[in-house]
């Protein structure tokens, strides 16, 4: 196993070597000490390294001190991002092994930094998340005239997905999507939600459901819920899987689709009760559990990804967006997510807020992050 810095040492310095006054790793080094102390953007960041000049100093062996925020918005700006992306996914990897069942795959908006000036574009990342073992293992951004539906697929050519069950909200149920998950190359499966946007698929699982459930066919696999209280909401569940996909009328579209689900959700809050219903397309006959498990699974990326990237590392407060900065910053969040993650030298039991908060206090717990070997899962 190779310690962090290992790894990205490697990560290509794009400026040129004249006038060249800190070296590539020391200052993704100082980024990450930066994140991990709270700041989101580069002035801020910069003033933070200033004020601790003489232990960055003596850690780095810097010679020409602390770089302006100037330097840091440059060279983020430069890096690589494909090549950065790269050795992120190969370090992952060698933590994780094959571990893990599960993939989301979902996008998220960066909102402050919206070019306000160039028709006011949000920028968009879509990530991939190992829900089971709640880790980042990749991400791609959206290109200001594309969409999620084009970045999907690239970010799913980019990751070893075999054996892997991945979900994806609506906007990911399409005919070439399926298809790339489970070719030959990819052997992936996927579990994936059907609205709308594929109205005859919609209609034709919804209308199997209705017929089969109200004549009690046998070949619809049942499971009923508790009642569960959850922030002042009472719920239940119940879902339905049937291994029948001649109810698909473009069978040849949906090939890959091998069992189809549906999940109804009674809710009952502020006196008020309503039903809502969930349709799905799986890739395998898998059984009732696993379609429970890995359905309840996915929004794990949106409460244990997303949330703790703007709630705790302030993403959505990041302004910078000059050439592939958006990215890089990005990736650079992701790694130190990951790393607190994985850190388990202050006890298994502490929140992410509260390693956050210790790493503040005692640059030590990041220098263990950053300089000693991060154990495998």
């Amino acid at each position: 196993m190779k310690t962090l810095i290992n790894h990205f040492e490697i990560l290509e310095d794009p400026r040129d070597i004249r006038g060249k006054k800190h070296e590539l790793i020391d200052i993704l080094v100082m980024s990450v000490y930066g994140i991990l102390c709270g700041y989101s953007d580069f002035e801020n960041m910069a003033d933070f390294l200033e004020v601790h000049e003489e232990y960055f100093t003596n850690l780095l062996s810097l010679k020409n001190g602390i770089p302006s925020h100037d330097t840091f918005s440059r060279v983020f700006a430069l890096i690589d991002s494909n090549k950065f992306l790269e050795i992120f996914i190969e370090w992952i990897k060698e933590i994780i092994g094959q571990k893990g069942q599960h993939l989301s795959i979902d996008g998220k908006a960066i909102k402050s930094a919206r070019d306000k000036i160039n028709g006011g574009n949000t920028p968009y990342i879509v990530s991939a998340f190992l829900s089971d073992i709640g880790l980042s293992v990749g991400q791609l951004k959206v290109n200001d005239k594309s969409n999620e539906i084009k970045a999907i697929p690239e970010l799913i050519n980019l990751l070893d997905i075999k054996d892997k069950i991945i979900t994806i909200d609506a906007i990911g149920t399409q005919e070439n999507i399926c298809n790339l998950i489970t070719s030959k190359d990819k052997k992936g499966k996927y579990i994936l939600k059907v609205k709308d946007n594929q109205k005859d698929l919609k209609d034709d699982i919804k209308t199997y459901f209705d017929l089969g459930i109200r004549r009690e066919d046998t070949d619809i696999i049942v499971w009923d819920t508790d009642y569960e209280k959850d922030h002042g909401r009472i719920e239940k569940r119940v879902y339905y899987l049937s291994y029948d996909t001649e109810c698909l009328s473009d069978k040849e579209k949906w090939k890959s689709v091998k069992a189809i689900g549906r999940i109804d959700v009674y809710r009952e809050e502020n006196g008020q009760s309503k039903v809502t219903k969930h349709y799905y397309i799986l890739s395998d006959k898998f059984d009732i559990e696993t379609f429970i498990k890995i359905t309840r699974g996915h929004w794990n990326i949106e409460c244990s990804l997303h949330w703790r990237l703007d709630v705790i590392m302030n993403e959505d407060h990041s302004r910078n967006r000059v050439g592939d900065s958006i990215n890089n910053l990005s990736l650079i969040r992701k790694i130190v997510f990951n790393l607190a993650r994985l850190d388990n030298s202050m006890g298994n039991k502490l929140t992410l807020k509260k390693k956050m908060t210790r790493y503040t206090s005692d640059f030590k717990n990041i220098e263990n992050l950053i300089f000693n070997v991060i154990p495998s899962l």
